[in-house]
């Protein structure tokens, strides 16, 4: 059977729908609008998603900060994720002169992927990603440098 209110399909044994939230009688032909002031056979109202318009602001200009106090400092977004891509470089770099040239470029490409994922709004996936190339560029560092230790070290064995 079909909803009198929205139209959507639901079962016999159904006491209210799944959608618009219209009661249903079950010995009774009359059925009772889900809404006060809606006929059951007129279309649900379509809910407005318009943003909200401030009431007033200092100056014409829609950008100007109405808090003196932040002058001067830079405005972060909710969702600006740091991509470390100089860090992952570094690492690269630094792994390149140890001869660990595959294992420098995994934070490479955990920092190429930020900008794609904020860019289609998975923002939870590039705080992830973001942390991952953060997390594999000191890696990479760790073990550039451990292995340059190790490698002066065993210099300094065979020369005496």
């Amino acid at each position: 059977m079909n909803c009198p209110n929205c139209r959507a399909e639901y079962s016999d044994q159904a006491g209210v729908c799944e959608f618009c939230g219209q009661v249903f009688k079950q010995n009774s032909e009359e059925i009772p609008p889900a809404l006060p002031g809606l006929e059951p056979n007129s279309p649900p109202p379509i809910p407005d998603f318009s943003p909200p318009v401030p009431v007033s602001f200092e100056s014409d200009n829609p950008y100007a900060s109405s808090d003196s106090s932040t002058y001067g400092s830079p405005q972060l977004l909710a969702h600006d994720v740091p991509n470390h891509l100089h860090l992952s470089i570094i690492a690269a770099v630094l792994t390149l002169c140890c001869c660990c040239i595959p294992f420098g470029i995994v934070p490479v490409i955990f920092s190429t992927q930020v900008k794609s994922k904020l860019a289609i709004g998975d923002y939870a996936g590039a705080q992830s990603t973001s942390d991952n190339a953060k997390l594999w560029a000191w890696i990479c560092i760790g073990v550039a440098l451990s292995l340059f230790v190790v490698n002066m070290m065993m210099r300094l064995a065979t020369q005496l």
